[in-house]
């Protein structure tokens, strides 16, 4: 080796292509103005300034493109040099600067153009001297020049005139806006929807008093709306074991206090924002709001879990399920790792798959409630889970046998194309019972396959003791029917004996 010849090789980055390459992390706006929102809180939370004030304003331009300001009331930043260097983590305050990357991605995801953001700071050493510092686009590596303006002749560009704060300045295009809610292209409805997420995302922090948000949305033209972000917050229908309480834990990287609610919740109606009704995309009775939500220090970072947890899927008898977890700690390396753009948590991270494996451990799995199926299979799925439990119990103290089993058919005959499968079959000792249903009302035809199941077990050679019609309600022409029927011989020569039942009969509410 002492003969090598050695080269010199240059990586320093095009500033340009870096701008480009750290600019797709965020999914939407909504995400990046979390970003500086976050940075925002992670100031209240290490300095504890008198006023804990955020305001957001959503400016429409003549150009159609969108003018965003985020401002606070904290002690402004230290050290703009570690502030703008990729990955510098060295002015962290808390762990909501995870990473070291967030402010910088943000910005180069709102603006991939480079060419028109700002980001105004003043700290205590500014405030006595009375001035402010500015630095804006483009982004530069090296030496970054950065503009100290006198207070005195140019005023601070915020809505605040607290001494110290920072403020977050940049336009976007209107396609980006819309990412907050791309079902919407109204203005100030989309501000609606921004207004929802932010109380939905900051809803431990808005509650306990760690900042408060205005959000002002200025439409071009129009009236300004502006209103106080207020946290949205799951109503509680009733707690399901282990109920709700707090834990220390350690999920790999030290201790950590969990706080947690296990439980049903009503669904939320619609609210008024900004004299807009605005239907809520969150805490509804639906797929996108049931499951496990994870909040890290009162933050969501996500939500919606399911097979994450205990490998099963959504599904529409979980619909009113929610688990909330808030993980409190001031110790980044205790707390599970996020992304990012902080929309998700890391899969493959040990301490994710410690905080899994402590929900499995109060919850093995997640509880139906059949009201919400969408399927006559999923209600008799839950009836023979009940009848299991009842009457196969009762089965057992008397020495009888029990089957109930949602997979039986019958007319046997070899050929797989001629068996037919009953809803649900039950057998206790020497009765047999065979349901047939629907989840809201019966017709005239339901009571001919019933019958037909009767036929098939008597074909298979079981003779059956009762067969049942269930639904929410039937209409006088099926019970007229299943009179006429019931006047009838099988083929065994044995009358028919069917009968038309609810659900709420049988234990299982229906009611949404």
């Amino acid at each position: 080796m002492s003969n090598a010849v050695t080269e010199t090789i240059y990586n320093q980055p095009d500033v340009h292509e870096l701008w480009a390459g750290i600019g797709g992390h965020f999914d939407s706006l909504g995400q990046i103005i979390n970003e500086f929102v976050d940075n925002s809180i992670s100031n209240f939370d290490a300095n504890n300034p008198l006023q804990k004030n955020i305001a957001i304003s959503l400016r429409e331009l003549e150009s159609g493109k969108v003018e965003v300001t985020i401002e606070d009331t904290g002690t402004g930043i230290k050290d703009l040099n570690i502030a703008f260097t990729l990955g510098g983590r060295g002015s962290a305050e808390s762990p909501f600067n995870e990473h070291g990357f967030g402010m910088k991605h943000a910005l180069a995801s709102a603006n991939p153009s480079d060419d028109n953001w700002e980001i105004y700071t003043k700290n205590d050493d500014d405030a006595k001297n009375n001035r402010y510092r500015v630095i804006g686009a483009p982004y530069k590596i090296g030496e970054y020049e950065i503009k100290i303006v006198d207070a005195n002749e140019n005023e601070w560009p915020g809505v605040y005139s607290h001494k110290t704060g920072t403020l977050v300045r940049f336009v976007c295009s209107r396609e980006m806006y819309r990412t907050i809610y791309k079902r919407a292209t109204d203005f100030v409805k989309i501000a609606d929807a921004l207004m929802e997420d932010l109380g939905f995302t900051y809803a431990n922090i808005l509650s306990s008093g760690r900042a408060s948000i205005l959000l002002r949305a200025l439409p071009y033209g129009n009236e300004e709306k502006d209103g106080n972000v207020g946290a949205l917050e799951p109503s509680w229908e009733n707690y399901i074991s282990p109920s709700c309480g707090t834990e220390k834990i350690d999920l790999g990287g030290g201790m950590v206090e969990l706080e947690y609610k296990f439980g049903r919740f009503y669904e939320l109606d619609e609210r008024q924002l900004f004299n807009n009704k605005t239907a809520n995309r969150h805490y509804k009775h639906s797929m996108t709001s049931s499951g496990v939500e994870v909040r890290l220090n009162g933050r969501i970072i996500c939500s919606n879990l399911f097979r994450e947890v205990w490998d099963i899927e959504k599904h529409n008898s979980f619909n009113n399920f929610l688990v909330q977890i808030n993980i409190k700690s001031d110790r980044t390396e205790a707390l599970p790792e996020t992304r990012t753009s902080k929309n998700g948590l890391r899969e493959g991270d040990e301490k994710l798959e410690e905080l899994y494996h402590w929900i499995r451990s109060k919850m093995s799995k997640p509880p139906k409630d059949m009201s919400f199926a969408d399927h006559e299979t999923d209600m008799f799925t839950r009836l023979k889970e009940m009848f299991e439990k009842t009457r196969g119990a009762a089965a057992t103290q008397q020495n009888k046998s029990y089957v109930c089993n949602t997979e039986m058919h019958v007319f046997n005959t070899g050929n797989s194309k001629d068996k037919v499968r009953i809803d649900l079959y039950e057998s206790m000792g020497d009765q047999n019972f065979v349901y047939e249903g629907k989840i809201d009302s019966t017709t005239s035809k339901d009571v001919y396959q019933l019958r037909m199941y009767w036929d098939g077990l008597v074909y298979d050679g079981i003779t059956p003791t009762q067969g049942f019609l269930v639904a929410k309600e039937h209409p006088d022409s099926v019970k007229n029917l299943i009179g006429i029927v019931n006047t009838m011989e099988d083929a065994n020569g044995n009358g028919y004996n069917l009968k038309e039942v609810t659900w709420e009969d049988l234990g299982i509410t229906t009611d949404r």
